[in-house]
């Protein structure tokens, strides 16, 4: 059975240090998932519109667990007014048809930019994963179990579809409060934070973690004609708007709740400029694929899930150095590492310098 997190009366024991305590009137569910990110949180505020934030996976395990949530909090499903989805991904909103069977009548809130992840089928996406996989030199034999991957997690996503959609700035009730929206895209390019100015207290979702760093996924493009998201440009603009807030209490998507968010979000920014400078490092000893580069930064990610985020990882810090100008991607060569033969049509990305230099050598040069 699942046991809620509500808010401790008890004072911490001597030398004992405790996590933050959540106000009265929120409790977090801790859900189980099958995914290598573990448990998932769910959360409801009390109040004169009682909330659920996110449902959960769309499994058993899962469904049983959020019930048992409830039942322990002395909640009725029947009771919820609205359940708020924090961002598209299966383990945070895969239960929510689930959920809607107990309660036909809650509102659904998400951000405008989630529709796809609603209602729809992950096949139209499954073009731009081929696509993308190829230019980052997956091998060709292994990109169909990839592609097979994504596919079934995007039929556990829900049918149901949101009855209102937010966007950034919007004003919604939760409990006895009024919370702004924040859309904090690279995560999920829908993903959102949720505000309450007073109490200065956030629900960051997915977007800053205590205990692991958020992976900005890559992304198809939100709409005809627009290009591919860089989703790690997009996290790491959307983490110093969060730093700047005034924020004292932080509830995540996953762990338990922090207090200190600038300084998690300068642990996080320090990570990410390490990992560029690893990135160049390599490249200085010349072009490699997004593939390739992956193998030298996430050896054991190889396969599956882990695959595709280790490979979203290195595309998106590609992405930062590319629009500092530090690396460019050619498609002219393909780099080999004995690995397996690239995709056709795969990119190889240089370090500016040596780009340069190598263009020179051709002939191109003035």
């Amino acid at each position: 059975m699942t046991r809620p997190v509500l808010a401790s009366t008890e004072p911490p024991g001597e030398g004992v240090s405790q996590e933050p305590r959540l106000p009265g009137h929120i409790a977090r569910l801790e859900l189980p998932t099958p995914y290598p990110v573990g448990p998932v949180n769910a959360y409801v505020v009390f109040g004169r519109c009682l909330t659920l934030i996110d449902t959960g996976p769309n499994t058993d395990e899962g469904e049983a667990a959020l019930l048992d949530g409830l039942q322990a909090l002395g909640v009725a499903p029947e009771k919820v007014q609205q359940v708020v989805i924090t961002h598209p991904h299966v383990d945070h909103h895969g239960g929510l048809d689930r959920f809607l069977r107990h309660n036909p009548r809650a509102r659904v809130l998400a951000h405008m930019g989630a529709a796809p992840f609603f209602g729809g089928s992950p096949e139209p996406r499954l073009g731009f994963y081929r696509q993308w996989l190829r230019e980052a030199g997956l091998p060709a034999p292994l990109i169909p179990a990839v592609l097979e991957g994504l596919r079934r997690l995007g039929e556990l996503e829900p049918k149901a579809k949101p009855q209102r959609w937010l966007q950034d700035g919007d004003l919604i009730v939760m409990g006895d409060g009024t919370w702004r929206v924040l859309h904090t895209p690279g995560h999920s390019g829908s993903q959102i934070c949720l505000y309450h100015e007073s109490s200065r207290v956030m629900f960051t979702a997915d977007h800053i973690l205590p205990q692991v760093s958020s992976n900005a996924i890559v992304e198809p493009a939100p709409g005809p004609g627009a290009g591919r998201p860089r989703t790690l440009v997009q996290y790491l603009d959307a983490l110093r708007r969060v730093a700047a807030l005034p924020i004292e209490l932080a509830l995540p998507g996953h762990g338990p709740p922090f207090a200190d968010v600038q300084a998690l979000v300068h642990e996080r920014l320090a990570m990410h400029a390490q990992r560029l400078e690893q990135l160049l490092g390599r490249l200085a000893t010349g072009p490699a694929t997004v593939f390739e580069l992956a193998r030298v930064l996430f050896p054991h990610a190889d396969h599956g899930q882990q695959l595709v985020l280790a490979l979203s990882e290195v595309q998106g810090h590609l992405d930062v150095l590319e629009a500092a100008e530090q690396v460019r991607p050619d498609s002219d060569a393909l780099a080999g590492t004995g690995a397996g033969d690239p995709a056709a049509g795969a990119l190889v990305y240089r370090a500016v310098d040596a780009a340069r230099r190598a263009h020179g050598m051709s002939g191109g040069g003035g």
